[in-house]
């Protein structure tokens, strides 16, 4: 019945189409060949199409612009990979991918010389002092970094710290391992068959692809690239 709706509508060619969560009942395979098929016409015909959706694959794989909105307000509006990689606060940093992105409180030291980033209560993660010299020192501040931006590592290594795996899912193309740091779980992901539960890893984080935000307001400090 949804496929038939979304069918009537186009056949009408309309310049303008409103579509409220059209393909939320199907079933896993559908909506995937759904979602290719109304962007294919949605470029064939050239309208403006609005799509309203809580499936943030939808949105990523079908928009050119993304407005997010949260309790009636707008958070951010931008192209798909602006609000990945660049989002304006914590509620688009972790309503946008999957898995969510790692958050937690840091305590950063150093000064212009050094850094180091706590994640959770464990131990310093160092980094250069220029991904964290202008953040305020004396204000709490959020650390968000993406599963894939996570480094696992089978040995010691530079800016890595000694732990263990606590979760693995085997997701076919790559692997989603949880690891604990301090307090917090880390989640990482890795490709296929790279650790065991319970196995020995080390831990790092890119820091170019860190993101950072105000503790209490939840606003991007810095954006990153």
């Amino acid at each position: 019945m949804q496929r038939d709706a979304i069918g009537r509508a186009l056949v009408r060619r309309p310049k303008a189409l409103l579509m409220d969560e059209p393909i939320g009942a199907l079933d896993a395979k559908l909506r995937e060949q759904m979602r290719a098929e109304i962007k294919r016409l949605h470029i064939a015909r050239n309208s403006t199409s609005v799509y309203v959706t809580h499936d943030q694959i939808e949105a990523m794989s079908l928009a050119d612009r993304i407005v997010v909105m949260h309790g009636g307000l707008l958070q951010q509006v931008g192209a798909p990979e602006d609000v990945y990689n660049r989002p304006a606060n914590l509620f688009v940093a972790q309503f946008v991918g999957s898995p969510v992105m790692n958050v937690s409180n840091v305590e950063i030291k150093g000064d212009a010389g050094s850094a180091v980033l706590s994640f959770g209560q464990g131990q310093g993660t160092p980094v250069a002092a220029g991904h964290v010299g202008h953040l305020p020192r004396q204000r709490a501040v959020k650390l968000g970094i993406r599963p894939e931006a996570v480094i696992l590592a089978h040995g010691p290594g530079a800016g890595l710290v000694e732990t263990q795996t606590t979760n693995i899912e085997p997701l076919g193309s790559h692997e989603i391992v949880d690891v604990r740091l301090g307090d917090a779980t880390l989640r990482a992901r890795v490709e296929p068959g790279f650790a065991r539960d319970g196995q020995r890893v080390w831990v790092g984080m890119d820091a170019e692809r860190a993101h950072f935000f105000d503790g209490q307001t939840g606003m991007a400090l810095r954006r990153t690239a």
